[in-house]
């Protein structure tokens, strides 16, 4: 069910630990990999601290938290809204971050051991495990893991915070995509083949694989008619109304 601003919470609550902004940040963050807030969707700081049984104050941090990662969109003294891409900045997006992927990608197999290749690999059979039972929301979450490992094996805490900020929402993006039932997860080059280039240290290879990798999961959006993200929530609301 999708959450509506005005319409009764489906978000577990109340948050009750020490760390609330944080709970926060995870709560309101999965709540858009889910699709219980939408592309382009406002969020209000008091009716967010009604839902989870917290102080503005705290909202207000997680929206900052949030804010840092590109998953939100705040305008001091207005207000806070979803990541809302056109087509043409997720294919800027798309630009930068296989550049960054590839680097990160090569530096990361220079630098990481048995240890860590083993879960990497772990973490592509994940992905392959939760697309085969349909689940495209596991499927995105094990793949953006399989990414941040990568990314924190890099040897550079600048690009691995420039590569989160840049492709959070962009998987975010992809739980979108996957929801609205526009894309097959079965079609795009699986991970093996970047874990087996990485183990061997072929740096040609993996720049290769992993463009290759980044740029087809994005492409039935691409090649499309519709322009925004919020367009694409739309065309599923319509279907389902069929």
């Amino acid at each position: 069910m999708i959450l509506s601003q005005e319409g009764q919470s489906q978000l577990p609550q109340p948050v009750r630990t020490d760390s609330l902004a944080s709970q926060a940040f995870t709560i309101i963050k999965d709540a858009i990999f889910t699709g219980q807030f939408q592309p382009g969707q406002l969020l209000r700081e008091l009716h967010l601290a009604r839902m989870l049984n917290v102080s503005q104050a705290t909202i207000r941090e997680a929206l900052v938290q949030l804010e840092q990662v590109g998953l939100v969109v705040r305008e001091q003294n207005r207000h806070t809204m979803v990541t809302n891409f056109t087509r043409d900045e997720v294919r800027d997006r798309l630009h930068i971050r296989v550049a960054l992927e590839e680097l990160a990608a090569v530096e990361a197999s220079r630098s990481m051991g048995e240890a860590e290749l083993a879960e990497l690999t772990r973490l592509a059979d994940e992905v392959v495990q939760n697309n085969s039972r349909g689940d495209g929301n596991e499927s995105v979450r094990a793949d953006m893991r399989f990414h941040e490992l990568i990314w924190s094996h890099a040897g550079s805490p600048i690009l691995a915070k420039m590569l989160s900020q840049l492709t959070t929402p962009l998987f975010a993006f992809l739980a979108v995509l996957h929801q609205a039932g526009m894309r097959n997860v079965q079609t795009r080059p699986p991970h093996d083949g970047i874990v087996k280039a990485m183990i061997a240290k072929d740096s040609e290879s993996i720049r290769k694989l992993m463009r290759g990798h980044v740029e087809s999961s994005y492409q039935e959006f691409l090649a499309s008619d519709i322009q925004r993200m919020d367009g694409l929530v739309g065309k599923k609301a319509v279907a389902a109304e069929v």
